[in-house]
């Protein structure tokens, strides 16, 4: 019997002032082992939210994997999925994203139906509309994607995939609490200032020069944000002074910028030396505010989505 190995990566998105439209690919993976059986579906879970994650039929993977299947005509056989999952749940690292990839390529497995970019982001965003981790999740690396109409009630899409630069590395501070996305966008404003979306949109465009042209001096300053995080972080304890950090990384030798990753809880910095430091200090200043943490040294992950067969 031939098993397949699906391996999606985590995502970290927004980037401070690239709200909903830029995402980065993390060396941390949702693990999806795919063995074809008669009968029912069985899924098997470890990892990260193992313990709260459903097993049947409710289970976001199979769901996707289903629904992908009846919209295409194929109806899909049961197998037992091995799920394992670094990806830490309700933070802000893309959990559900890499599940809705992972679903898809099940569904691709057990129908041997290979989708085309466009088709699979199609049916992604039938369950969310978050491309600024879709994509990552799918292709890897630097990500800036927009939703795009391709025909009447039907999205996809329109990505470009960036070379990360190598001397920046990726710090994350993850808070014992979660922060919803669902709650966490709807804190946010219906309408923004005029003088806040061109902030947001200059400093977006800032940081694709910043990473072209390396001038990772200016790192800081892209980053800045006025249009989600100034009223997500305030429901964060601590997540205000790990946050502060960005106006204070002359302070911090190696430290590039902060920013929140996703809706939260997780804070992510950029740096090129002194990662432990800057690890340190992030969960200092959280615990100042009485809240415990863990940090994580993080490469990016370049490749995106991985499947093989396993003999």
């Amino acid at each position: 019997m031939t098993t397949t190995e699906i391996t999606i990566p985590a995502s970290t998105s927004n980037l401070g002032a690239s709200f909903d439209s830029c995402g980065l690919a993390l060396k941390l993976y949702l693990t999806v082992t795919v063995e074809k059986q008669e009968g029912a579906f069985e899924i098997v879970l470890s990892g990260e939210g193992a313990d709260r994650l459903p097993r049947d039929e409710s289970n976001l993977i199979l769901r996707v994997a289903r629904s992908v299947g009846d919209l295409r005509g194929n109806k899909i056989s049961g197998a037992r999925l091995l799920v394992n999952s670094e990806i830490p749940l309700a933070r802000g690292l893309g959990s559900s994203s890499a599940a809705i990839i992972a679903g898809i390529s099940v569904y691709e497995t057990l129908a041997d139906d290979r989708l085309s970019e466009e088709e699979l982001f199609g049916y992604a965003l039938r369950f969310e509309d978050h491309g600024d981790n879709l994509a990552p999740s799918l292709l890897g690396g630097l990500v800036v994607a927009c939703v795009a109409e391709r025909a009447a009630h039907e999205r996809s899409l329109v990505t470009v995939k960036r070379k990360w630069p190598e001397e920046v590395k990726i710090v994350l501070c993850i808070p014992e609490f979660e922060m919803g996305t669902a709650q966490m966008r709807g804190v946010l404003p219906k309408e923004v200032m005029l003088a806040d979306a061109a902030f947001n949109i200059g400093r977006a465009a800032l940081l694709q020069a910043v990473i072209s042209e390396r001038r990772f001096d200016l790192f800081s300053e892209a980053l800045r944000d006025r249009l989600h995080q100034p009223h997500r972080v305030p429901l964060g304890p601590g997540l205000a002074e790990v946050l502060r950090l960005n106006d204070e990384t002359l302070k911090h030798p190696g430290l590039l910028g902060v920013a929140m990753s996703g809706a939260g809880s997780t804070m992510i910095a950029f740096a090129s030396e002194n990662f432990s430091r800057i690890a340190d200090e992030m969960s200092y200043r959280l615990a100042a505010s009485g809240i415990r943490s863990r940090t994580l040294e993080v490469e990016i992950d370049n490749d995106g989505r991985m499947v093989r067969s396993i003999e």
